[in-house]
């Protein structure tokens, strides 16, 4: 980070930000990347400067900064696509403050306060497994905030030639991101700002104890204090017919 940028910090302001995310193989298309887009410039006071990972042959348009990704064999579809954010940790694609979101993220409220929270800390969302799990403290790699020169071990000491091996240890890319990290270096953003849609919001949202939603067919009701929905498993947004959601994701 340069002087100028951590100035601005310290001043509690930004006159840039730039965001990420990672596109590969065909689960999402490139609508899901504009939208994104969209939301972050409707959201975010600072000019957003969106980098998009994604495959060499993947044509990637103005004004989006592309990133090719290093293919590693045999790493392809919806549960294998997902270890090449990794990659977004390698400070050669870009050096600096980064603001990752997955593809299946909606913002529905101002996130100003993200870019406001100490720069020094990997910031990241609790994963929501400690809804029913109240025990359960892990990451969930949806929505990050991080330094990538000062986290590049998580690149660095990552193994795709092993990727079989790991696969099996880690469920997928946020479990080998919690470990290498540690509790030390992971701080979860405020639980109020980012929600599971299904599990948070949709219906009323859900009850693990009947394993039903709370109110079945009711519109969602957002509160000033939601930022962020995460669309983790089904639905995806674009299978959302919510208006409260469709209003959001445009």
């Amino acid at each position: 980070m340069d002087k100028a940028t951590k100035r601005l910090l310290k001043q509690g302001q930004i006159l840039e930000i730039h965001c990420a995310c990672v596109i590969h193989d065909t689960k999402y298309d490139f609508s899901y990347v504009d939208k994104l887009y969209r939301g972050l410039c409707r959201n975010l006071t600072p000019r957003v400067i969106l980098h998009v990972y994604t495959e060499s042959n993947r044509p990637v348009p103005e004004p989006y900064v592309k990133h090719s990704l290093v293919e590693w064999p045999g790493v392809r579809g919806p549960k294998q696509s997902w270890w090449y954010k990794i990659q977004v940790f390698n400070p050669e694609h870009h050096s600096g403050q980064l603001l990752y979101f997955d593809l299946d993220t909606v913002i529905v409220h101002n996130i100003d306060w993200i870019w406001k929270l100490p720069s020094k800390n990997f910031w990241a969302v609790k994963d929501f497994k400690y809804l029913f799990r109240s025990r359960r403290v892990t990451l969930n790699s949806s929505v990050m905030w991080f330094d990538t020169g000062k986290y590049k071990f998580v690149y660095d000491n990552f193994d795709y030639k092993s990727l079989k091996k790991t696969a099996v240890r880690y469920h997928g890319d946020q479990d080998y991101i919690h470990q290498q990290l540690s509790s030390k270096h992971i701080n979860y953003f405020d639980t109020n700002k980012i929600k599971s849609y299904r599990w948070q919001v949709k219906e009323g949202g859900y009850n693990f104890a009947t394993r039903k939603h709370h109110n079945p067919g009711a519109r969602t009701v957002l509160n000033n204090d939601t930022s962020i929905l995460i669309f983790h498993g089904n639905p995806n947004p674009h299978e959302c017919a919510d208006p409260e959601i469709l209003q959001h994701w445009v």
